[in-house]
């Protein structure tokens, strides 16, 4: 059974190829040498910081190294995946 916040087959495909789009335009521009909102960069700074913030959570507390959110607290790993989304949406918004 789905949850509902997941989405079907075609979200889904239609989320991935937003997201392929979006990456394709901020490559164009990033090889162009444009960049179109860099006030938009703090986001990605901001993902940044939270991802660190939860890898060194574990880090300090459990193993040296480690993949995922595995090793994490719930809240340590929505932090973690938080700084990853935030990485993401900053490099596109500067880029597109």
């Amino acid at each position: 059974m789905r949850r509902c916040s997941e989405f079907g087959p075609i979200g889904n495909a239609v989320s991935w190829i937003l997201v392929a789009l979006l990456f394709a335009v901020a490559i164009v521009n990033i090889t162009r040498g444009e960049v179109r909102q860099p006030w938009a960069f703090v986001i990605v700074l901001l993902g940044v910081v939270l991802f660190l913030v939860a890898k060194l959570s574990v880090i300090l507390h459990q193993q040296r190294i480690s993949f995922g959110t595995r090793l994490m607290t719930t809240r340590i790993a929505n932090t973690y995946r938080l700084g990853y989304w935030l990485m993401i949406f900053g490099t596109l918004a500067t880029f597109v």
